[in-house]
């Protein structure tokens, strides 16, 4: 479930951008593993949308789509 995020007047400061950027990934990570195991490939897919659109927006940070595939690949032995 979102949230609401108060922000103040002069901006949020860097640690409440990183926190809010942080509650956004998981929750498109929790989404995703929630449609995965109710086999809902459209719940998935919005998610890898979303994700896709996070990476866009944050070309030099962590690649949210990896971190989806990592989920749907098995472990290397």
């Amino acid at each position: 479930m979102s949230k609401l995020v108060l922000i103040p007047s002069d901006g949020p400061s860097e640690q409440q951008i990183a926190e809010i950027e942080a509650g956004i990934r998981a929750s498109v990570i929790t989404d995703f593993l929630t449609a995965q195991s109710r086999g809902n490939s459209l719940g998935m897919s919005e998610a890898e949308h979303l994700a896709a659109q996070i990476d866009q927006s944050t070309p030099d940070g962590p690649r949210l789509l990896d971190e989806l595939a990592g989920l749907t690949q098995p472990a290397a032995a």
